[in-house]
């Protein structure tokens, strides 16, 4: 299956790249791949890997009550779709029906056209949605199967650290260049702030702060030479730290590093406050369960990691940060009106909602004060989900997620060795970073950042099913060399 996770790491660090992966041919681009991959696996791969883990393959990565909430998220979205009897419609979603009837009365549709109707209100828009959705699914699934050793781990992780790297570099490289650039096109929206190849800021800080926990817990990983044996001579210590080893592993710091300090001068508040907290859960959790048995040196290096990047940010020039939280309110006004305003879209359509992919059209009737903008999306993932879903469906997807990231941590604390259980926290850290953004903004709602979100969920799950029996011969004298 090593072709699969070629062609699935190639998808992970190319869709960010054309402006986050929010433009239509790349999301069709992202979706016939998907499809092609899925169907060529079906064909060649579906059979059990003879030199995967038997072990982890035997165990379920998605229990069965989240298995089906997703599931029921599906069958609500395809119900949107499906045209009912008019009287049905109106039963399910008299909203939905009232607002046919006000194109009927203005003389727009004839009435006789609306003798069968969709829950949706533009079933053209949620069969869209719908097929991303699946697209987003297949993906995640893919992924679970082709990462069936250790070394494919690794590899996944190094491309998912390398893509934050990229952003990183070329965001921070277009902004103190003054270039403000995104390839050959200027982004004068963001002109004051580190974007990568996102149009916003916060879509960009949303990327990194997913990484930056799982560069970070790579790092830990190889954290077993830094801790240094007690009781030696000071030539024995200065030969400690001239090995081969340990140099490389000092290496491994430069990605959180780069990463954090992108993160920073994208000036996204949210982010630098989720860049925070992270810290504080990481060192929390490496408290309670170290990775190696080495907790204050875990620690140490957590710190040292922050303090640096803080540091780095500080001497850079710390003024242009600091302006974004004192030039306005941490709480925007604004943003509220959007909750506002969603929730009442929710009492309306209460149960499968207004349809998936609608909420620019439906939230309009709801808007109470004039933004002199087009309203596309609620800065609330949740709400805006229940919006669009419903309770049923996308209280399913969303009580799914949850009891997955649950999951996650319960396996976490199972797992064995340092770089199994370094890799998990990272991924589980990233996993959380997008739980919290997702309250104030829609970052989710970019293709790239999706599947990467997905990429770490699928680590935070599958990576503890992992066990040293698992592994076969090669991957563990991989280990060894490092």
């Amino acid at each position: 299956m090593t072709w699969l996770l070629v062609a699935l790491c190639l998808l992970l660090f190319l869709l960010p790249l054309p402006f986050g992966g929010n433009i239509e041919w790349a999301i069709f681009g992202f979706e016939a791949s998907i499809f092609i991959l899925f169907s060529l696996y079906l064909v060649t791969g579906s059979k059990k890997n003879p030199n995967g883990s038997p072990q982890a393959e035997e165990k379920k990565l998605v229990p069965l009550i989240p298995l089906w909430l997703i599931i029921i998220f599906f069958l609500a979205g395809l119900l949107q779709i499906v045209p009912l009897p008019a009287a049905v419609v109106r039963q399910i979603s008299p909203a939905g029906y009232d607002w046919r009837q006000t194109l009927v009365t203005s003389g727009l549709v004839d009435q006789a056209k609306l003798r069968w109707q969709t829950i949706s209100l533009s079933p053209a828009e949620s069969l869209s949605e719908l097929v991303k959705y699946l697209a987003f699914g297949l993906f995640a699934f893919l992924l679970s199967r082709a990462i069936d050793t250790r070394k494919k781990v690794r590899a996944l992780t190094l491309v998912l650290i390398g893509a934050g790297v990229f952003q990183s570099l070329y965001g921070l490289s277009e902004h103190f260049s003054g270039s403000h650039r995104i390839f050959t096109w200027v982004n004068r929206y963001y002109s004051g702030s580190a974007f990568g190849t996102f149009v916003n800021r916060d879509h960009y800080s949303a990327f990194l702060e997913m990484i930056f926990p799982l560069s970070l817990g790579y790092f830990l990983a190889r954290a077993d030479y830094f801790s240094l044996p007690p009781g030696l001579s000071l030539r024995q210590k200065m030969a400690w730290f001239g090995q081969e080893k340990l140099q490389k592993s000092i290496l491994f710091i430069l990605p959180p590093l780069i990463i954090g300090v992108g993160l920073f001068f994208s000036r996204c508040r949210s982010g630098i406050i989720i860049f925070l907290l992270t810290f504080f859960l990481m060192v929390l959790l490496l408290s309670v369960a170290s990775l190696s048995g080495r907790r204050k040196t875990e620690r140490r290096l957590v710190n040292l990691v922050v303090f640096i990047v803080l540091a780095a940010v500080i001497l850079i020039g710390i003024q242009p940060i600091l302006e974004r939280f004192t030039s306005q309110s941490l709480i925007d006004e604004s943003r509220l009106l959007y909750y506002k305003d969603t929730l009442g879209l929710i009492k309306d359509y209460p149960w499968l909602g207004s349809g998936l992919g609608t909420y620019v059209k439906a939230i309009n009737r709801y808007l109470e004060k004039d933004f002199y903008a087009i309203i596309n999306h609620a800065h609330n993932d949740y709400l805006e989900m229940a919006g669009e879903a419903g309770l049923v469906g996308g209280g399913a997807l969303i009580l799914s997620g949850f009891l997955l990231f649950g999951l996650g941590i319960k396996r976490y604390f199972k797992t064995g060795d340092s770089l199994t259980r370094g890799l998990s926290l990272g991924a589980l850290m990233g996993v959380m970073a997008l739980f919290f953004h997702s309250l104030t903004d829609f970052s989710l709602r970019m293709p790239g950042n999706a599947i990467v979100w997905l990429s770490l969920f699928v680590l935070s799950l599958k990576i503890p099913l992992f066990g040293p029996r698992d592994f076969n011969d090669e991957d563990l004298k991989g280990h060894e060399r490092d």
